[in-house]
């Protein structure tokens, strides 16, 4: 409760005060509006109070209270940087991306049999091709092949991830195409190298797996390609026996058909041998069809598209790619409209991404397998439709070919009948020279499969082999741990400062001024009562003028109207009361006026421990009635300047100040006094300031800078107001300020001569 500033106080900081010119601001003054008559007084509505009550937190406020609070701000700010900074090395291991970049064409559709040229594949067939070869890349086989090789299941980070290696690569191999180049990528913390090589055997296992088995097919086909190219040899072969035999039983020579039958009969049998080969064909077709068919049914590579396509119409898989695309619509939204790119909601947003990235992970491969063994148990319904039609269509081509086989035959005989041999001739040269186009075109394709058969790798070409690239490396690493460490420091400031806003604590005489409109007296510099009254001091130097202009200040006023009897008080203790109240009274002494001081503080008084006299006799006992006046007043060792004590305080002595034992005294001491200081109690915490300023010209308020609350000084001020007292002005302690070097060399020069005045009056005391 104390509100002094002397050795026995809380602390010795004293704070000084601003001046503000003219009156108090009547802004602050309460309106009290007319009554009317028949109407009650208004009530309930207070006036709204200065801006700076209820200001924002803005860059001022933030540079005073870290000034305040420096150094718990520099400690917790410290602490959270150290834990922010190892939090992200914990947090951000270094990793590398490591990216194969391939070349991979599709095979072109296989020429039928009697066709020379190829079709190329269509843009949905060329979409599936790479959506199948996508999916061929992190199959099962392919992965499991890839991490077989004792080199690669050794590796470090295929060890750490043990059983789970192939769902690993399943989830972290990023694969696709960017036109006819297909890209794969792995980003994560393990070993650069160690991916390079897993990355390197990905790629040698689907050329093991899948380009191997492809030119199984492609050599079956040969096979049987090359099979009915021996039939037909063996076919060309007796036609030509046939040939050498009935040109023989001509003699060589060639007789001219000139019967119209013999011509029609001739151009029959054109035709029907065309219709004989077109069967051929369609049923050699057939046979490579149902041969392709049965592979590519029992081929890992259908089981891979078929497993893709059961995804693809899956409704949970489209669920979760429905909202991977709206949280992705979302994240670039939020990104577009906030600054930076780490807020919290863009951080939960990619969070709530990644977790559906996961559960997408995990269904997908209790889906696959589920899907791989319903395909294995189920029957293979669209072989079993193929197959069907395929015995259809044979049967019905190979009854075809029967009947026009006998057609020919009958059409042969009919012409061997009428003794036209030489047509005959004609005839079998004719279908010699069709086998033997067929079996030039036969060659021609069995030259291409063993070209093939030779490039078939060429359809895969390594354009750059796994290259490893850091994405964080250890420096990277490290500033964003320092950038952290010092983001988190910043943040913890702030926090602290904010925290510390909150209690509005007075930042100088401007707040005072122009904030709250209450007049600034003064500007003490931060010292305590007994370094004040210490001779030669720069900063006791400093305090003295600074008393001086509010004593100025306080005489001017004195002579427009009266200010003889003035309450210094505060809106809470230790705010610098005792400091302002002795220095003003021993100010106006100086200047030659008849001052009193009187310590006004009944409950905690502390001017007789800083003069150096007894308690005792003093206004508790005028109070009470038991001394006089007189004798309750005593000289100091400042000439013009007496002291009042506060003597022994009691409840009756409390109830004394209340009533009007205050009135007689002050009047007597009016007489006797040019000036009347009081240091009074402070006006929150206790109402003994109120009841003696109900006697008193005005007061002063003294406030105490970075300790004062804004709004304790608001309210204090206005409730002087309320109960009549005229506020002069404020003093504000505390701000640190440079003393002037002409008032310092004045004061020390008057500090020497005191010495050497004292040294003298001992030496001729010792002559003595």
């Amino acid at each position: 409760m104390a509100n002094h500033d002397s050795e026995v106080s809380h602390t010795e900081v004293m704070y000084p005060a601003a001046t503000v010119n003219g009156e108090a601001s009547q802004a602050m003054v309460p309106a009290t509006p007319m009554a009317l008559p028949g109407m009650p007084p208004a009530g309930g509505f207070l006036p709204r109070g200065p801006e700076i009550l209820t200001s924002s937190f803005n860059q001022m406020w933030l540079i005073n209270c870290l000034r305040r609070k420096w150094l718990p701000a520099i400690l917790l700010g410290a602490l959270a940087a150290v834990m922010a900074g190892g939090l992200l090395l914990l947090l951000i291991p270094i990793s590398s991306s490591v990216t194969a970049q391939l070349e991979l064409k599709a095979n072109q559709e296989r020429a039928s049999y009697g066709k020379n040229k190829a079709r190329a594949l269509s843009a949905r067939e060329s979409e599936f091709f790479q959506a199948s070869q996508l999916a061929l890349f992190k199959s099962q086989f392919v992965l499991k092949a890839a991490l077989t090789p004792r080199a690669i299941s050794e590796l470090e980070a295929v060890i750490k991830k043990g059983g789970s290696a192939v769902s690993w690569l399943t989830s972290g191999l990023r694969i696709g195409f960017r036109g006819d180049i297909l890209q794969i990528q792995y980003d994560g913390e393990e070993s650069s190298s160690d991916m390079v090589k897993i990355v390197n055997a990905v790629i040698q296992a689907y050329k093991d797996e899948v380009l191997a088995k492809e030119r199984n097919i492609s050599a079956t086909q040969t096979a049987i390609l090359r099979e009915l190219r021996d039939q037909t040899k063996k076919e060309l072969r007796e036609n030509i026996d046939r040939h050498q035999k009935l040109a023989k039983e001509l003699g060589g020579g060639e007789t001219r058909l000139a019967n119209t039958m013999l011509g029609m009969l001739r151009n029959d049998i054109h035709m029907i041998n065309g219709q004989i080969r077109k069967a051929e064909e369609e049923l050699l077709n057939l046979e490579i069809n149902k041969t392709l068919a049965m592979q590519q049914a029992r081929s890992p590579v259908a089981m891979e598209a078929a497993v893709e396509e059961a995804l693809a119409q899956d409704p949970m898989m489209a669920n979760f790619k429905g909202e991977k695309y709206n949280m992705a619509q979302q994240l670039r939204q939020v990104q577009a409209t906030t600054r930076g790119g780490n807020s919290k909601k863009i951080k939960s947003l990619r969070q709530q991404y990644q977790q559906i990235e996961v559960e997408e992970r995990r269904y997908r491969q209790v889906a696959e397998g589920d899907i791989r063994d319903k395909l294995k148990q189920a029957p293979n319904e669209g072989l079993s439709v193929l197959m069907a039609e395929y015995v259809m269509r044979k049967e019905g081509t190979t009854k075809k070919l029967v009947d026009l086989r006998a057609l020919y035959t009958e059409k042969m005989e009919e012409i061997l009948g009428k003794g036209e041999k030489s047509g005959a001739v004609a005839l079998l040269e004719s279908e010699i020279e069709q086998l033997r186009e067929i079996v030039r075109d036969m060659d021609f394709q069995l030259r291409n499969e063993d070209v093939n058969e030779l490039t078939a790798l060429e359809r895969i070409r390594v354009l750059q082999p796994a290259l490893p690239k850091e994405k964080i490396n250890s420096s990277e690493r490290l500033m964003i741990s320092i950038l952290g460490g010092i983001a988190a420091f910043c943040v913890t400031c702030y926090g602290v400062a904010l925290f510390e806003f909150r209690s509005r604590r007075l930042n100088g005489p401007v707040d005072v001024d122009e904030g709250l409109g209450i007049r600034v007296l003064g500007v003490l510099p931060s010292v305590s009562s007994r370094k004040a009254m210490a001779q030669g001091s720069p900063v006791a130097a400093q305090l003295s003028e600074s008393i001086d202009n509010v004593r100025a200040t306080l005489m001017h006023d004195s002579t427009s109207r009266s200010r003889q009897v003035v309450l210094v008080t505060s809106p809470a203790s230790m705010e610098g009361c005792t400091t302002v109240s002795s220095h003003l009274a021993l100010s106006l002494s100086r200047a030659g006026r008849r001052t009193l001081l009187i310590d006004g503080d009944l409950r905690e008084p502390a001017l007789h421990k800083l003069f150096g006299m007894p308690v005792e006799e003093g206004l508790s006992e005028m109070l009470r009635s038991e001394i006089e006046v007189s004798d309750a007043i005593r000289p100091t060792n400042t000439k013009g300047l007496w002291l009042l004590t506060a003597g022994h305080c009691d409840m009756e002595a409390i109830h004394a100040l209340a009533a009007d034992q205050l009135q007689p005294i002050f009047e007597k001491l009016r007489a006797e006094f040019d000036f009347i200081i009081i240091d009074g109690a402070p006006v929150l915490s206790l109402s003994d300031s109120l009841s003696i300023g109900q006697h008193v010209d005005g007061a002063i308020l003294t406030v105490l800078r970075d300790h004062s609350s804004i709004p304790q000084i608001h309210k204090a001020s206005e409730l002087l107001k309320s109960m009549g007292i005229h506020l002069i002005g404020s003093v504000v302690n505390g701000v640190a300020t440079k003393a002037d070097r002409r008032v310092a060399r004045l004061h020390g020069l008057e500090a020497q001569r005191q010495r050497q005045l004292a040294a003298s009056e001992g030496a001729a005391a010792e002559k003595v």
